[in-house]
């Protein structure tokens, strides 16, 4: 997600540039641990805490935050209010929205990440999880955006092993490991960006992932529950919060209900990226 460049100010001196570079976070939760609020703001983000959905509403529009932390039982408005309204302010929709879910919250995964929200993270929170859902790297802010996340598929997995006929996804002759392309998509890991046709596509971190597996293994079957442990860490999850990633996943890259060319579903096993005939 690119950093807000104040328009009219190219050359501005880099003091002035630095300062346009701060990350601004606002987590909507009172019981998050001062642990993380110190991780943000370790990494050069001004950190805004509060305890009610009111509250973060009033803080979003006055801070205009690039990340967003939300509890999901927050008092006065709750946390899946909230994630929707923020989708429905001006200018909001490129905002990272992280909907916080306690062991009591599970079933409210599906209509959080259907009312924006990026991406759904267990509570007690993990710092590491957090703030590679954030996009901070533990390097600080200088590479939090567009930067590579070196553990884009979960922690301590590996990078895919070069193959006879060339990276997993990538045509023969592709060279870059770090860039995936088939047919019209391409997913460059380092940058962080996917394109479709030439054209930048955003997509949250947690899609990122999701696409990036598949992709990485086009044209074969991924079984729900493979994706479920390489995206989520996991395979104990409602499978509709794959369904729900998957959908939104695809109106991303254009497809439509009637024509859905990049992601198939395949009944009672799982998803293939569709290859194009050559």
């Amino acid at each position: 997600m690119p950093l807000p460049v104040e328009a009219g100010a190219p050359d501005a001196p880099p003091a002035a540039a630095s300062a346009a570079a701060t990350a601004v976070v606002l987590v909507a939760d009172a019981e998050v641990d001062d642990t993380l609020v110190a991780a943000f703001a370790a990494r050069g983000a001004e950190v805004r805490v509060v305890g009610d959905g009111a509250l973060a509403l009033l803080e979003a529009g006055r801070l205009v935050p690039s990340v967003v932390l939300v509890g999901a039982n927050l008092p006065v408005l709750d946390g899946i209010g909230v994630v929707r309204a923020l989708r429905a302010m001006r200018g909001r929709g490129e905002v990272t929205i992280l909907l916080g879910l306690g062991p009591d919250d599970l079933a409210q995964a599906a209509d959080g990440l259907e009312a924006g929200a990026s991406a759904c993270v267990a509570k007690p929170y993990l710092v590491a999880e957090v703030l590679a859902l954030a996009g901070l790297p533990a390097d600080g802010l200088a590479t939090a955006r567009g930067a590579a996340d070196a553990s884009a598929l979960g922690p301590g997995r590996p990078r895919p092993a070069a193959q006879a006929g060339g990276w997993a996804g990538v045509p023969v002759g592709e060279t870059d490991p770090e860039v995936l392309r088939v047919g019209a998509v391409s997913l460059d890991i380092g940058a962080h960006q996917v394109r479709v046709d030439g054209t930048p596509v955003a997509v949250p971190p947690r899609e990122f992932r999701l696409l990036r597996v598949l992709l990485e293994r086009a044209g074969r079957v991924v079984p729900r529950e493979s994706l479920l442990e390489l995206v989520w860490g996991t395979s104990q999850m409602d499978s509709n919060t794959l369904a729900v990633h998957v959908r939104r996943l695809r109106r991303r890259l254009g497809d439509t209900a009637e024509t859905p060319w990049s992601i198939e579903s395949v009944r009672g096993v799982g998803y293939r990226y569709h290859v194009p005939a050559s």
